[in-house]
């Protein structure tokens, strides 16, 4: 039985007791009023007055019992939440040449791995320093700036490859390369370094 049913059969069995109880209270003060009526004495009143009274705290009760029935019927079942699902947690790993010569071409892979069943989502890498200094010849992802969109990344491994060339003086290039999601607390950091080399 559906929730309406039940209710409409509440209330209808309801309306029965009132109506019934309503005669019943009738049918009792008619027969008090034929009995008491030539009792003139006081024991008479206060026979009549407690007896109303009883019959007031009888109608009170039974409502309330009614009206607690059709609270219950009516209150909606609270439905237990979502539960939470597993959060990702992604590591990165870089591979780099750790020395090479002026204007020439290297290749930098960075690797993501998501080692759990969720995907993580908006997952960028932010390399300022190396982006600023070598020049992207091609890359797999796409570059915004100093930032590689990585996007979402499924469990498993990601990576990201770019060509590079390299600076047309020799120095060495240090940087942090950083990893971002939308579900980390914290960038994921790697040191990277470079040494370009003149000559030959």
């Amino acid at each position: 039985m559906t929730l309406d049913a039940s209710l409409i059969g509440v209330v209808f069995s309801l309306i029965l007791f009132i109506i019934f109880f309503s005669a019943i209270i009738l049918y009792l003060a008619f027969r008090i009023k034929e009995t008491f009526r030539e009792e003139k004495k006081r024991s008479s009143t206060v026979i009549k007055v407690v007896f109303l009274i009883g019959i007031l705290f009888l109608a009170g009760g039974s409502f309330y019992f009614f009206a607690n029935i059709l609270q219950n019927m009516t209150s909606p079942t609270p439905t237990p939440g979502p539960t939470p699902g597993p959060t990702p947690a992604l590591s990165l790993t870089i591979s780099y040449p750790p020395s090479t010569r002026i204007n020439t071409r290297v290749t930098v892979s960075f690797t993501v791995i998501n080692p759990t069943t969720a995907t993580a989502h908006g997952a960028t890498i932010q390399a300022p320093v190396l982006l600023a200094n070598f020049v992207i010849q091609s890359s797999t992802h796409n570059i915004v700036g100093n930032v590689i969109n990585i996007g979402d990344v499924p469990p498993g491994t990601t990576i990201a490859s770019l060509e590079l060339s390299t600076p047309n003086k020799a120095g060495t290039v240090t940087g942090t390369v950083s990893l971002l999601y939308q579900e980390s607390t914290a960038p994921v950091t790697q040191e990277i370094s470079i040494s370009v080399r003149g000559g030959p």
